[in-house]
């Protein structure tokens, strides 16, 4: 969240610019005395400082009226009937504007308003300068700003040049009701005096009450907020105030510093009835050739460790977390940044709302881009926050590099690719490896007079691996024992991607046909046991990496053997958007790939059947499915459903997915969830949303619910939302938590909070 300057300090600067633009209009009447009481034109003058603002001397003032007056002796200029006077883009009209040379003063009265350069526009009854045109009195003025906000006062006056004092004052950028303009805004501030301080550059007022509906809700002896002109200034911003089961009661209330022009500081202390104060903030600062970031928290409360089966609870220790950013541009070619995220325990970020990331990551790195090339030195750092996850098997990589190279395309579109990979990847309680891998490739793509398209490529790759403490048998993970390892290999493939496309038009609707297929050859390397898998764990094929040569998503296994892949994408597509499309395909490899995953759907010669359905079938509604079915009777082995749509009036969206066990795998088990939301306008400012996700595979568990309203209107948005949590993990319980939001338009603008319990 940043915060921002009110908009409805506007008034004081400017009336400010009210009490300057009417101190012109006697100094251009007096140019054009000279002239007969009809239609005036004023030509270009040359323009004193006026009411202690600094104008341009050099902009020339144009006027006009139905009538100009001057009486020599008394020194009175009188310009009456349609008075309208530009300089410097500002504008001021009046039925009357006189100016007297001898006291110095001068007024305007009927119908005065003055369009000001930002487009904001005063009105008044009255004006009166006077002093040098320092000093003044306006009488009535309103203000009506471009961003919809409006200011009302009695008197104004203004002294020494640079200090404004309005009676009571009222501020509402709410838009009146048209039927009946009398009946009060939804909300407005009413101040006995406001006061604008242009040497402190700041805007006060005293005796202020907020009102809703006209009803006083709020009152305070004293406020103050910066002026127009200042974009940052040190304060309080909203709080938030909600109410959760594991927490009590609690209130966030921020405090922002500005440091400097170009550093701040957020305080954001946490208040709870049941877990004590939480203190947290976060600096930022914008550099010449970068950024940083850095936020953190810290408590004394509860602190669960060990196990889901086995926690550990002590009370009273300290709890807290970092989270940072920085960015420096180090010259035209490189960069150098820092991502830290760091926590004392597995559950803190999610009990006080700071985040729900099961794994957290610390890399430092430096990179290049240079044409089509790419290079970067990274070091990492990971923090598992799954119960299941020990500090002491979390990996430490120093360092890992990767150069990328991509070579120009020649006239028949061929071009040359390399890429080279170090990476030291070390554990206090594990397996510890050095990788060097080197690949060199050329990729051509050609089209025959049939007009299929072909994607030929050929690459070469080397690895060579340095491991120790290497499981003998992976598949007995902590049982197995462990053994050092040094091994090497090489890698050559040849590939081919082949598509034909047949497309077929009739009236509203074009039909596509497009079968695929790609064939990929390597040497057989088996089980690859001997090579530590650190970045292609967790394979599943599917549609997206089913037509790969290498489906494997890092470098430690290889997609070896020969094998072809073959698919069918089809489609309909109609006018406005409206569309079907459908991609199935299989794969089919000459021999077992050893090095897949069991239960990933590619571990036998021929695959599973992988595929998507995308509809659109009108504008108010997309369809996604994605799937793989057994290869032997068409089993589901996944599920994946996407709805989403609706008029503007009413969203609807819903999820599903199935994930079946894998095989020899009976603690992963089965997964089934179904996910449903929805949002409705139920009126012109009131609208409800909510949203469930429900575990089907336990007989229909609801695992987290939330549901909410929603005022919105053109200047107040109240968000009351309620929210229900049934998961358990170590300290974190099944909880309730209620939150309500308050924003006042123009009253700053604020987000989401960071800190957010919901």
């Amino acid at each position: 969240m940043r915060p921002s300057r009110p908009i409805a300090t506007g008034l004081a600067g400017a009336f400010c610019c009210l009490l300057a633009g009417i101190a012109l209009l006697p100094l251009a009447a007096g140019s054009a005395v000279a002239q007969t009481p009809q239609q005036r034109t004023g030509q270009g003058i040359t323009l004193p400082g006026a009411g202690g603002v600094k104008q341009d001397t050099t902009q020339p003032v144009l006027f006009s009226a139905d009538e100009l007056s001057h009486d020599n002796e008394l020194g009175i200029i009188v310009a009456r009937g349609k008075v309208e006077m530009t300089q410097d883009q500002r504008t001021l009209m009046a039925d009357v504007v006189s100016y007297n040379q001898r006291t110095n003063t001068a007024t305007a009265s009927g119908n005065v308003s003055i369009l000001e350069p930002t487009g904001d526009v005063i009105f008044a009854d009255y004006v009166e300068l006077q002093e040098g045109l320092r000093d003044g009195f306006v009488r009535n003025v309103r203000m009506l700003m471009t961003d919809g906000g409006r200011m009302a006062g009695n008197d104004a006056t203004r002294s020494n040049g640079n200090r404004t004092e309005l009676d009571q004052g009222v501020y509402s950028p709410c838009v009146l009701c048209k039927t009946d303009p009398t009946r009060p805004p939804m909300w407005q501030i009413r101040a006995a005096r406001v006061i604008h301080d242009q040497e402190r550059k700041t805007v006060q007022y005293r005796d202020a009450t907020m009102e809703i509906m006209g009803i006083p809700v709020a009152y305070t002896p004293y406020f103050s907020h910066p002026d127009p002109t200042v974009k940052r200034q040190s304060g309080f911003l909203a709080p938030t105030v909600g109410a959760k089961t594991d927490l009590g009661v609690f209130a966030r209330v921020p405090y922002y510093f500005v440091i400097s022009d170009s550093m701040d500081f957020t305080f954001e202390p946490i208040v709870t009835s049941q877990q004590g104060l939480v203190v947290g903030g976060e600096l930022r600062q914008r550099l010449r050739n970068g950024f940083y970031e850095i936020g953190a928290s810290a408590t004394v409360a509860d602190r669960t460790t060990g196990t889901k089966d086995a926690p550990v609870t002590s009370t009273d220790k300290f709890r807290g977390h970092v989270k940072g950013k920085a960015r420096i541009d180090l010259d035209d070619t490189w960069r150098a940044g820092l991502d830290l995220a760091r926590t004392t325990d597995k559950t803190y970020m999610r009990r006080y709302g700071y985040g729900s990331e099961e794994s957290l990551t610390t890399r430092a790195f430096v990179e290049g881009f240079r044409g089509r090339s790419y290079a970067d030195v990274s070091a990492y750092a990971f923090q598992g926050l799954r119960p299941e996850d020990r500090a002491s098997r979390q990996p430490v990589v120093a360092p890992v590099a990767n150069v990328h190279y991509l070579g120009e395309p020649n006239e028949r579109g061929a071009y040359w690719s390399a890429d080279a990979n170090i990476l030291n990847l070390m554990r206090e309680d594990g397996t510890d490896s050095r990788r060097l891998s080197i690949n060199g490739g050329w990729q051509m793509p050609w089209q025959s007079s049939l007009g299929d398209r072909y994607t030929f490529a050929a690459t070469m790759r080397g690895d060579a691996y340095w491991a120790n403490d290497l499981a003998v048998d992976a598949a007995l993970g902590d049982a197995s024992p462990t053994r050092d390892a040094t091994t090497a290999r090489l890698l050559p493939q040849l590939s081919v991607n082949w598509s034909y496309p047949w497309v077929r038009n009739d009236p509203g609707v074009q039909y596509l046909i497009e079968p695929v297929a790609m064939f990929a050859a390597s040497p057989v390397l088996g089980r690859q046991n001997s090579v530590p898998n650190e970045d292609s764990l967790g394979f599943e094929l599917n549609d997206v990496n089913i037509m790969r040569p290498n489906r494997f998503p890092g470098l430690d296994r290889f997609d070896s053997g020969q094998r072809v892949a073959y698919g069918l994408n089809l489609g309909a597509y109609l006018p406005g958007g409206m569309s079907v499309r459908t991609f199935i395909a299989q794969s089919y490899s000459l021999q077992e790939n050893r090095a897949m995953p069991i239960g990933s759907g590619a571990e036998d010669k021929r695959s599973d059947i992988v595929g998507r359905f995308v509809v659109s079938p009108w504008e108010y509604l997309d369809l996604l499915y994605r799937f793989r079915l057994d290869k032997d009777n068409l089993a589901a082995r996944r599920h994946e459903i996407g709805a989403s749509g609706g008029p503007s009036w009413l969203k609807l969206y819903g999820s599903y997915i199935f994930l079946d066990a894998p095989p020899n795998e009976p603690v992963t088990g089965k997964r089934e969830e179904l996910g449903l939301g929805a949002s409705a306008r139920i009126s012109q400012f009131w609208s409800l949303f909510g949203q469930s996700t429900i575990d089907l595979k336990n007989g229909g568990d609801v695992l987290d619910s939330t549901l909410g309203a929603k005022y919105e209107d053109d200047c107040l948005t109240v968000v009351i939302s309620y929210r229900r949590t049934r998961t358990q993990d170590l300290d974190i319980e099944p909880s309730d938590a209620i939150l309500v939001r308050l924003y006042f338009k123009n009253l700053g603008e604020f987000g989401l909070p960071r800190v957010d319990f919901l």
